[in-house]
């Protein structure tokens, strides 16, 4: 099963299979780091609600992993480019809810 909602948080090993065949490695613009160096990232954060579902997911190396967690949107456009916008183009909800969760309750 590729599409696992809400169930649960990790990604399981098929939807791993599933992201390398599709993404091919990080899919952050420019970056040709190789599926093994990247981990799956949910596109909308799984603690807001966002499904472990192959729509939601895609592969992201670990330098940019940290960038998409410190404010940087990753999208995936409806011609299939991959875009990255920086935390100070993104609109100030979004980066002001991202900074309350990083500082915790």
């Amino acid at each position: 099963m590729l599409d696992l909602g809400r169930s649960v948080r990790l990604v399981s090993p098929a939807q791993r299979r599933a992201l390398v065949v599709r993404d091919g490695g990080c899919v952050w613009p420019d970056c040709d780091r190789p599926p093994a160096f990247t981990d799956a990232h949910h596109l909308r954060h799984w603690i807001d609600g966002g499904a472990t579902d192959l729509a939601n997911l895609a592969l992201v190396c670990r330098r940019h992993h940290r960038l998409v967690h410190a404010g940087w949107e990753l999208a995936h456009r409806p011609d299939g480019i991959w875009s990255a916008t920086p935390p100070w183009a993104v609109p100030a909800s979004r980066t002001d809810r991202d900074a309350a969760l990083s500082r915790g309750p």
